[in-house]
């Protein structure tokens, strides 16, 4: 390897290491308001990080980057979710089924109906769903972030709850 190039991706790898120190916080907050259990969101930071090594070359510049990390962070996390639904033999189990001490029975029911949904809808739906039901993102931030047209992600919208109202996820 020629010595400029060496040099080239010792900057390179500097510059990675300063993006994850920087945003490194803001990531793991986003896996633990999914998972909602730290050790999986520290897992699912670290894979969140390979992500950023492997696509290095497609780092936005630093106004957009928390913007992109925070997407590829919300896939890792439904990856995560989906992956250990495959494994977990019911729904029950999962660690963010349990209500908090405070929860009403509506509110875990409600809770219990929108996970088991979420769970069970399109990768894409998902990803809308969760930005704009659970994050509070309006239609136009999501579909920012998404880099998808306003009018598809109010249509994943309202797939997503036609098919919850309709128990289509059940």
């Amino acid at each position: 390897m020629s010595s400029p190039h060496r040099i080239s991706l010792m900057r390179d790898g500097d510059a990675l290491s300063e993006v994850c120190r920087r945003l490194g916080p803001a990531i793991y907050r986003r896996c633990l308001k999914i998972l909602r259990n730290p050790d999986e969101a520290a897992d699912a930071c670290q894979k969140v990080y390979m992500q950023l090594v492997r696509h290095r070359s497609r780092l936005p510049p630093e106004p957009e980057q928390l913007r992109w990390v925070y997407v590829v962070a919300t896939r890792v996390c439904f990856a995560q979710l989906r992956d250990d639904a495959w494994e977990t033999a019911s729904g029950a189990e999962l660690n963010h089924d349990a209500p908090a001490p405070t929860d009403s029975f509506a509110e875990v029911a409600d809770r219990q109906m929108a996970l088991k949904a979420l769970s069970c809808a399109t990768e894409h739906e998902r990803m809308v769903a969760w930005l704009v039901l659970v994050d509070g993102h309006s239609q136009e931030e999501a579909a920012e972030l998404l880099s998808l047209s306003r009018k598809t992600v109010g249509k994943r919208i309202q797939l997503f709850l036609a098919n919850a109202r309709r128990g289509v996820f059940e």
